[in-house]
């Protein structure tokens, strides 16, 4: 039997919490492989382990294998926690298991408001999230994507990211971790902190800027699918 007919790949967003920036990883991923998508919870405390409780009953039991997107990896970190019968193993695409960015334990618990141009701006977009060669349709695809937010969704989920802080436990199950050698959101003591809790992590590296899983979504998939398969035969 093969790795895509055992294993299901669950999907868990980043920042955005719906499954639209995944097109591009989408057609790349082995085409016998079940994929589904769990969108994020839009109402109720945005806080990762809260989200994972929530989540929980929504995986299934049939084996898979749980991919946390950047904001997501902690998510996904939780939820391995709480050893759902079906999982086999997680992969984390750019993330990290504590603040990605020290600038964000300024931000305060309550919205202010939030520039959307500045924030959609593509020169921008191109610099810290999708790389200088990226083209229209992906910074379009960012830039729908950020506009469709409610913007005090995004505050609590940037506020969750401030108030993230590194685990005390250590996972235990397989896991791949995606490593984007350009990023400019998340640093590398943030990056660092899978290794640090995880014992049994791959970790690739993939040439490409945060958002890896839009700007490389065929190095992506092909690690993927290498992971899944080492998976299936064990």
């Amino acid at each position: 039997m093969s790795s895509a007919q055992r294993l299901r790949l669950v999907l868990l967003p980043g920042l955005n919490g719906s499954d639209h920036l995944f097109a591009p990883l989408l057609s790349w991923l082995d085409p016998q492989l079940t994929v589904q998508t769990l969108s994020l919870p839009q109402q109720g405390p945005q806080d990762h382990r809260q989200l994972a409780e929530t989540l929980l009953g929504q995986l299934g039991e049939t084996p898979f294998v749980l991919l946390g997107e950047s904001f997501s990896g902690a998510l996904a970190y939780h939820l391995g926690m709480l050893k759902p019968a079906g999982l086999r193993g997680l992969v984390f695409a750019a993330s990290f298991l504590q603040r990605p960015q020290p600038l964000l334990r300024l931000l305060p618990q309550h919205a202010l408001p939030l520039p959307i141009s500045l924030l959609t701006n593509s020169w921008l977009l191109k610099t810290f999230c999708l790389g200088k060669h990226a083209n229209f349709e992906l910074v379009d695809l960012l830039r729908t994507e950020i506009r469709s937010m409610e913007k005090s969704l995004l505050w609590a989920r940037l506020f969750s990211l401030a108030q993230l802080q590194q685990p005390l436990l250590k996972l235990e199950l397989p896991a791949l971790q995606l490593l984007a050698k350009y990023d400019r959101l998340v640093t590398a003591q943030a990056s660092n902190s899978l290794r640090l809790h995880c014992n049994h992590l791959q970790q690739v590296t993939i040439d490409g800027p945060h958002f890896l899983l839009q700007s490389q979504p065929e190095a992506c998939a092909h690690a993927i699918n290498r992971f899944i398969a080492g998976l299936a035969t064990q």
